[in-house]
């Protein structure tokens, strides 16, 4: 199915205070042209969240008693299959999660089977941060640190309450955290809505220019935050590559956030592009090697303490060794 033909869904997180629901409730004001569905989570019996969501909203689906990421995954599930049979009645799903949510889980529900990849696609997850506690969050919670290194496009909320100084620090931690990340400021919740609604994060063309844009050993640590690329100028083994992203993301679950880049196998005329959310990996082609190109992997690893020396250790096992040059007799 082409992505036109696909449900588009936007994901909305961020840590408690930071204005989501300000932020949604402006977006739906400033898409008049789309009709909306909201997917809204709270923790707890109530959603208060829910009852605050302007009534021009198309329909507002309240998912409760518990964190959407975590074990709401088959009611969330459940709700989008009866999303399907109604794609008719509106254009677009917007996903807002707790302020304790890992977006990461969401996004996998969207992953796991192929009905799912049939009927919708994840245009961006979206964060949104306070500009006067984003720093102290993502120091003393790893929740915070896990939204801002997930999501595609971070919404710098409440400038207000910030110096300039201190706001072009924190946009320099945000893209230190996750490099490629794109990055808005705002007041009360209000952000270039059009530019958001547009923006397709997972496209692969999108996915190979922010990789392609890190230069070739970028490394970065922030309160046990590892942001670093693998670069490797050999082909890899398919199978041993793909065998060695399963046990990776199997064993350090809750340390890796995201794995996202482009590999070299051979006698394949396309890039392979590898993906990882949660405890799961995508692996699909991506644009033709160009005739004259350079053909390098570069592969992007965002997590909490991960060990960069093993990891590299373990990739490079996946190489393909050189042919042995045997003298002519």
């Amino acid at each position: 199915m082409e992505i036109q033909n696909k449900i588009p869904v936007y994901i909305i997180t961020g840590f408690l205070g930071s204005g989501k629901t300000t932020f949604l409730n402006n977006l739906i004001k400033d898409a008049t042209y789309k009709r909306v569905v909201v997917i809204e989570n709270e923790i707890g019996k109530v959603n208060i969240d829910g009852a605050m969501i302007i009534d021009s909203v198309d329909d507002v689906i309240e998912l409760t008693a518990g964190c959407l990421c975590c074990n709401l995954n088959e009611k969330l599930y459940s709700v989008l299959s009866g999303l399907v049979e109604r794609k008719d009645e509106f254009d677009i799903i917007v996903i807002e999660t707790t302020g304790i949510a890992d977006p990461a889980g969401v996004v996998e529900t969207f992953w796991i089977d192929g009905f799912m990849e049939r009927n919708f696609t994840v245009m961006s997850t979206i964060c949104l941060a306070d500009a006067q506690n984003m720093r102290t969050s993502i120091e003393i919670t790893e929740e915070a640190r896990r939204q801002i290194a997930f999501s595609d496009i971070v919404l710098l909320n409440k400038t207000d309450t910030a110096e300039v100084e201190e706001l072009s620090s924190l946009t320099s931690l945000i893209n230190d955290i996750n490099p490629g990340v794109i990055t808005y400021h705002g007041q009360f919740g209000k952000f270039p809505s059009d530019k958001i609604l547009q923006y397709t994060a997972n496209s692969k063309v999108t996915v190979q220019n922010k990789i392609q844009a890190l230069h070739k050993q970028y490394t970065h640590k922030h309160k046990g935050i590892n942001t670093f690329t693998l670069t490797y100028d050999q082909p890899f083994d398919f199978n041993r590559l793909r065998h060695t992203l399963m046990l990776l993301i199997q064993v350090n679950k809750n340390q890796i956030y995201r794995i996202k880049g482009f590999v070299d196998i051979p006698d394949m005329e396309n890039r392979i592009l590898i993906q990882s959310v949660y405890q799961s990996f995508r692996v699909e082609e991506g644009s033709v090697w160009g005739e004259n190109e350079t053909r390098q992997s570069k592969i992007v690893f965002i997590g909490n303490d991960v060990a960069k020396e093993s990891i590299e250790r373990m990739f490079k096992q996946c190489l393909l060794k050189p042919a042995v040059q045997t003298a002519e007799s």
